[in-house]
């Protein structure tokens, strides 16, 4: 068990990374919370790298994900990726290549941390403003959280578990919670029971005293959120209002409303006007119903499409409209990157760009191929910015890293920051994506701004 087995390294940093001057990044004297996850697996087929991470747009960079095992304890995933993996120059946050074997009389030579944990150092070094987390569960890891939250002695055997990882690892500043879903509704095969709420809070109250008391013992305090709910049939199993006393802020996962999963077309990541509730804005009111402060609410937004194949037009450009399954998708069906299917409309591959202005959504089709993909846009992106911000809200978080459109004036992450950061307006923003104008369907006939 590596978490267990690896001496304590307080400082993997091999190299001098350039330092950014903090008084000098707009990011830096941020208040509130920008924050994205880097998915462990990136770094194989997806060639996206930790250097690859526009840090000087994120307040927080949450690495996901380390998996709680049967016994109840927190451990790495990919101990290959996470901490012994060298890097190319070119993969590298330093642009210096990382070795096997160093000479006795260098420091390096003793390190025992590498992967993407030194490189995670290495980028904080360069970016002191970064706050680093890391995200335990997730879709496919959730598996035991039930059972072992069930009694006290599992309980502690976590918590202790995630304090022994936090003293070994000390890149990270904080804990990410991505348990899906107490009382169920995740994976096939989790454990689950109608009083994972009330566990998961007493868990909570067990981590916030432990990782108090570390951050005394280390000089420095730990961070605390939750990968959360958008939808209300997980959110009344979730016990918000035990939770919210022990963390920091909720990273709510207002996404996923709708997808493949479902024969009919419709929007992944609509504001408002979903006939059940599916839908950022009846999200966000019952967390604040339940008693969640708005400075703990971070809404979430997908760097991913939801794609279907099969679809007529219908008159709206495949909205609600039956399909015969899922699109091909980049690297599984239903799904496209979302720099996938920017560079597919770009290529002028017959795509025809819709803003539905009753949801407050957009969406591509193309009738060549009979596909509709609800996706976001830049445009989509800066109002939910300008409705989180003066809804008084926490920030914004991404999911994930690997498919956003970097280094252009597409990518979703910077019109966020834009947004939230520059506090430029939307019509700014929109102005230069290479987007075409979309057709407006319903509404107004205008976008923006969102109600609040």
């Amino acid at each position: 068990d590596p978490v267990v087995t690896d001496p304590v390294v307080t400082d993997p940093v091999v190299t001098e990374p350039v330092v950014t001057d903090p008084s000098a990044s707009p990011i830096a004297n941020y208040d509130k919370v920008l924050a994205a996850y880097f998915p462990e697996w990136g770094i194989y087929g997806r060639d996206y790298q930790l250097a690859d991470v526009p840090a000087d747009e994120l307040t927080h960079l949450i690495y996901a994900f380390a998996d709680l095992n049967a016994a109840g304890e927190m451990t790495l995933f990919d101990s290959y990726a996470a901490t012994e993996k060298r890097f190319s120059a070119e993969e590298s946050v330093t642009g210096e290549a990382d070795q096997w074997y160093y000479p006795p009389e260098d420091p390096r030579s003793e390190q025992t941390i590498w992967g993407n944990f030194n490189q995670l150092a290495l980028l904080k070094e360069a970016n002191p403003h970064l706050t680093l987390s890391i995200a335990v569960g997730g879709w496919t890891l959730s598996d035991h959280f039930s059972t072992v939250t069930s009694t006290q002695a599992g309980r502690d055997t976590f918590s202790d578990s995630i304090v022994e990882f936090l003293t070994t690892y000390q890149v990270f500043d904080g804990i990410d919670f991505d348990w899906e879903y107490p009382g169920g509704g995740g994976e096939s095969g989790n454990s689950a029971s109608p009083n994972d709420g009330a566990n998961y809070a007493l868990l909570m109250t067990d981590v916030r005293a432990k990782l108090d008391d570390l951050g005394s013992e280390l000089g420095r305090t730990y961070e605390i959120s939750i990968a959360s709910p958008g939808g209300l049939d997980k959110i009344a199993n979730f016990n918000l209002a035990g939770l919210a006393p022990s963390v920091d802020f909720f990273n709510v996962m207002t996404y996923d409303f709708h997808g493949t999963w479902e024969d009919t077309t419709g929007h992944q990541a609509a504001f408002t006007g979903d006939p059940v509730g599916y839908d950022i804005e009846t999200s966000v009111d019952a967390y604040l119903n339940a008693g969640v402060a708005p400075e703990q609410i971070v809404l979430g937004a997908p760097l991913y499409t939801r794609a279907w194949s099969g679809v007529a037009d219908g008159g709206d450009g495949g909205y609600n409209e039956a399909s015969s399954g899922a699109a091909p998708g980049t690297y599984e069906a239903g799904n496209y990157d979302y720099k996938d299917l920017l560079s597919q409309i770009n290529a002028g591959a017959g795509w025809d760009l819709y803003w539905d202005d009753n949801a407050q959504a957009s969406y591509v089709y193309n009738a060549g191929q009979d596909i509709f993909s609800s996706f976001e846009t830049t445009t989509s992106i800066a109002l939910k910015a300008e409705w989180a911000d003066a809804m008084g809200l926490g920030g914004m978080m991404f999911w994930d890293l690997s498919n956003d459109a970097t280094d252009s004036p597409d990518s979703l992450i910077s019109a966020a920051f834009r947004s939230m950061v520059l506090e430029e307006d939307m019509a700014e923003i929109q102005s230069d994506s290479s987007l075409p104008d979309p057709i407006i369907v319903g509404g107004d006939g205008e976008i923006g701004p969102l109600p609040l």
